[in-house]
């Protein structure tokens, strides 16, 4: 599942903040951890012997299996272009900047990359608060009831044995579409009852869904916490988050609504903004060729 992880790395302290969630991440699947600068194009010979002389000091440090790759060109084309040629790759890096995700999710480094490089990427924002890096404890895994979101199941199970980690599989009924509908002249005096009966409906089937897929997933004999909140999905994911303080979520980047729902101003980009633990977004084949 996880052969090669790799770590991009700029040289500022920011990047740098990936590193022990690289090397924890190699150490525990037995991977190759890759450590990878990319310079300017037209860098002269000095700049990029210095960008190997710190990956090499930096690799020296890890005391595992660690290769140096320094490329020239656009750094977001570099990375992707990387992984393409590595098997079973996982992605590692900061989302770094003053802005957070305004500045790297959008246009930019990370952005391109989680778009282009079909392949997991943990997002770790350089301003969250790191409890213990690179220590895996708990680990929060969204679903929605969707095939292409389960997509992160596997992988949350296998950080899970990997890390001896307890899964919170959440999905949150959400309850507000329903009572939105209230606004819209109905004229039968039973619309309130109606509504409500769909929404116990909404709250039951998706309590079925998950503790259904609990009980899979503890045959497997991992250890699982189901949950099932009411709600908007963001907000109650990140109140979940700020109470329980998992260790990161996995979460896939294409739901119900596709890509642009979940990453890009919804579910995932708000995770990313204002939560405090790191996210690791999987692309489900379906949307990594989209």
């Amino acid at each position: 599942m996880v052969r090669t992880v790799v770590v991009p790395l700029d040289g500022s302290e920011l990047a740098a903040a990936a590193l022990p969630y690289g090397r924890a991440l190699a150490e525990k699947f037995g991977a190759t951890l890759y450590l990878v600068r990319v310079v300017d194009i037209d860098a002269p010979a000095e700049v990029a012997a210095d960008a190997r002389d710190y990956l090499a000091r930096i690799a020296q440090e890890t005391g595992l299996a660690t290769e140096i790759v320094v490329r020239y060109g656009d750094p977001a084309a570099e990375i992707v272009d990387l992984v393409l040629e590595l098997p079973e790759p996982m992605i590692t890096m900061t989302t770094h900047g003053r802005s957070g995700i305004g500045r790297w999710l959008f246009g930019s480094v990370a952005d391109r990359v989680v778009r282009n490089a079909g392949v997991p990427v943990l997002l770790i924002r350089s301003s969250m608060p790191q409890r213990e890096p690179g220590v895996l404890r708990s680990i929060l895994l969204p679903v929605d009831g969707s095939t292409l979101a389960e997509a992160a199941v596997p992988y949350a199970t296998e950080l899970a044995r990997r890390f001896d980690a307890t899964i919170h599989l959440v999905r949150v009924a959400e309850t507000p579409e329903i009572y939105s509908l209230l606004s819209v002249p109905a004229g039968a005096p039973t619309s309130a009852e109606v509504l409500n009966q769909l929404a116990q409906q909404l709250v039951e089937t998706a309590t079925s869904y998950v503790n259904e897929l609990a009980e899979r997933l503890r045959s497997e004999g991992l250890r699982v916490d189901a949950h099932v909140l009411e709600g908007i999905a963001p907000e109650q994911l990140l109140a979940f988050e700020r109470e329980r303080q998992p260790d990161i979520v996995v979460m896939a980047t294409h739901g119900r609504s596709g890509l642009s729902r979940v990453v890009f101003g919804s579910v995932a980009e708000r995770l990313l903004r204002e939560g405090t633990v790191p996210l690791l977004l999987i692309r489900p084949p379906e949307a990594a060729q989209a």
